[in-house]
């Protein structure tokens, strides 16, 4: 499979309908155990196959060639796709409880939050909102982004560290700052390249 066949972004209307069902039966069993006994235990396993491979058996989708470090957070595995050639860091959160959407040669960086659930403060059962998240093939998220509902990151854009992303990033866009705003544009010749970065025991 090549890279640039592993993912295909959709649009959010249809993310959306495909994914907000709270899931029933033998799926709703293997959607919460399996992400409970991975963020117990399985998260901390020094082997990028074995963690991988457990979260496969638990419906989510993972390309080629991807470096998922330990100690990540996952939620509702089998709505999150993660393009070939990513790298998602230490401690990151994947919130898929509206469905998560990772292109090719993304690259998270530790301690990223990607949030695809909030509450309606004015609802007076605080009922929840569930909006997806798509981030598209050459994103760059720097530490300690995090990233609301409903938000597309546009290809090539780049997130600085720290930053809040409440709002649609367009391609190739450099924001940063809360809530993120533009600060450059990146140019889109450099989104060319090819990440295999799967160190042992990471």
């Amino acid at each position: 499979m090549s890279a640039s066949a592993a993912v295909q972004v959709p649009e959010r209307t249809s993310l959306r309908e495909q994914y907000t069902a709270e899931p029933t039966g033998l799926r709703k069993i293997r959607s919460h155990l399996g992400a409970a006994f991975y963020n117990m235990g399985v998260k901390g396993v020094p082997f990028h196959a074995l963690r991988q491979g457990y979260l496969r058996a638990c419906g989510m989708k993972i390309g080629t060639r991807v470096a998922l470090m330990r100690g990540s957070m996952v939620i509702r595995p089998e709505q999150i796709a993660i393009g070939s050639h990513c790298i998602i860091g230490f401690n990151c959160f994947l919130g898929g409880e509206a469905g998560l959407q990772i292109g090719n040669n993304v690259n998270i960086s530790s301690f990223c939050t990607l949030l695809g659930g909030y509450h309606d403060l004015d609802d007076p059962a605080f009922r929840s909102i569930l909006n997806p998240i798509i981030i598209e093939d050459y994103v760059w998220l720097a530490t300690r982004v995090t990233v609301a509902g409903g938000v597309r990151i546009g290809r090539g854009a780049v997130v600085a560290a720290g930053a809040v992303v409440t709002r649609d990033v367009p391609p190739y866009h450099v924001v940063g700052g809360v809530p993120a705003r533009k600060i450059k544009e990146r140019k889109p010749e450099a989104c060319v390249y090819e990440l295999n970065y799967q160190p042992w025991f990471f």
